[in-house]
This record gives structure tokens, C-alpha cells and sequence, in this order.
């Protein structure tokens, strides 16, 4: 069957999908060491090309990028020179990490779909959380970075003297009433504050904005978050990458 292969190689793993023209067919993460599973995928579904997005360096991120060539006839790796549906209004779009440029096209695009007059906010919920901006008319303006929440907890642990590394899901307390609980409150409820505050300050001069949230802990914050204005997307960035490859190949035909 004709498609087109997604790779979204991460800080910790390795996100794919396939497409048949704007439809998802399949998904799959695994760690970028097991590259027997991407071969696997591959042989079910037999792309005849991809697009490749990487954050990552090293010898297993190498071995993907190869198997997808062996096994394409096509492969698009996204920089940020790439042609796509959105432009680039950041200052220093060389330094932009190409999953914030995916996950911008997801977003954007999705939101086109549902109002075309909104400003787009994405909250990108990985290793580290992005909040990146886009506007109406596709101009990606810019966001923050800050560390996402395993980075929160193991920064807690492994720079004190005695604190215990603690798990994301669990009780929550505003007050925490033992030293698990102190830490997981402080944490998620911190994070849930922040993220709160700054799309109540962008709601400000962005009155009419779409938010989304993605990423490995997008749905955990989602749920936490609890408001039904938040669109949680787990395949946004996925999403993104094969609307640009469908851009470029749609401008290639012209």
C-alpha cells in the first residue's frame, strides 16, 4: 500500500506513523537503540517514502536514518529551510528544534481546519515543555523552553542530598502530608500553574487562541489541567511532518 512514513527521533525515543494522503494508519515509539522495530514497521506497511525529524545525534539515530533511505524511495529530512504551510518568524530559525517546527505545523494546520481566524499555542509536554506561538495568518512568532516534568523530578533527586526520585502519577495534594507527596505536588502543581499563567497572559493580547497540548506527558497534564478549551493531540507533531511532506510534494507537481 502507497504512503508516506513519519520519524520523530527525540531526546529518549523514537515516535512513527504512517499515512495514506491525510489519513493515519499506524503508530508506533520505541528506543532509538531498537531499530528492529522500526524495520518491522516498515515491512507491514512498506512506505514508498518519509520524512525525518530529529533532535537526536549519535549511531542508533544514524541506523534510522539509513534504514528509512534503504527502504524509501524518497526520504525529506525537515530543517528548518524546508518549504512548509507555516513561515518562520523566529529570530534564529537555524537554532529551532525541528519537533517544535513539526508540531507548529500540526497545530496550525489543525486549527485551520477547525477556525481559520485563531492564533495557535502549542504546549509540547516532552523532556522538556515547549510553548511555542503561531498566528492566524502562519507566521510562527516563538515560544519558551522549560524542563518537562521527568527533568523536574530527577533534578530534585539527583541534586539534593536525600530526596527520594519520585513518580508523576500518584496523590497531589495542595499541602503535601510526607515527603512523596511534598515533591509530586510541588512539581505537578507547579507545572500546572505555569502552564495556567502563561496562556492566561497570551490570552491577553491573543484573545482568540487555540490551544493544544501533545507530547509524552500531554495527556497526564491534560487530564490535570482539566479544561475542556485545551485540545490534547497525541499525534500532533506526526501530524505536521506528513502535511509537509504533502506541501512539498503537492509544490513539486505544480
Amino acid at each position: 500500500m502507497k504512503g508516506n512514513l513519519t520519524i520523530d527521533q527525540g531526546n529518549t525515543s523514537v515516535k512513527v506513523a504512517f499515512y495514506i494522503g491525510t489519513q493515519v494508519v499506524a503508530t508506533n515509539r520505541f528506543m532509538r537503540r531498537d531499530v528492529r522495530l522500526l524495520d518491522r514497521f516498515i515491512s507491514t506497511y512498506k512506505p514508498e517514502t518519509a520524512i525525518v525529524c530529529s533532535t537526536a545525534s549519535g549511531t542508533a539515530s544514524q541506523r534510522i536514518e539509513q534504514l528509512a533511505e534503504q527502504r524509501c524511495r524518497r526520504v525529506v529530512r525537515l530543517t528548518h529551510e524546508t518549504p512548509m504551510p507555516i513561515r518562520l518568524g523566529y529570530r534564529t530559525p537555524q537554532t529551532l528544534g525541528r519537533d517544535r517546527i513539526a508540531t507548529a505545523v500540526g497545530a496550525w494546520m489543525t486549527a485551520q481546519r477547525l477556525d481559520n481566524v485563531c492564533d495557535v499555542l502549542v504546549i509540547d509536554a516532552g523532556t522538556a515543555i515547549t510553548f511555542d506561538l503561531i498566528k492566524s495568518d502562519g507566521c510562527f512568532v516563538g515560544g519558551n523552553i522549560a524542563p518537562g516534568l521527568a527533568l523536574r523530578f530527577k533534578s530534585l533527586h539527583e541534586h539534593t542530598g536525600m530526596l527520594p526520585l519520585v513518580e508523576a502519577e500518584g496523590e497531589t495534594p495542595v499541602v503535601g502530608y510526607d515527603t512523596e507527596t511534598a515533591i509530586r505536588s510541588g512539581v505537578m502543581l507547579g507545572l500546572i500553574g505555569e502552564v495556567k499563567s502563561y496562556i492566561a497572559d497570551l490570552k491577553l493580547s491573543h484573545p482568540n487562541l487555540m490551544v493544544f497540548i501533545t507530547g509524552g506527558d500531554g495527556k497526564l497534564l491534560h487530564n490535570r489541567l482539566n479544561d475542556p478549551d485545551i485540545i490534547y493531540y497525541e499525534h500532533l507533531a506526526a501530524e505536521g511532518l506528513n502535511r509537509i511532506y504533502l506541501y512539498n510534494q503537492a509544490n513539486e507537481n505544480k
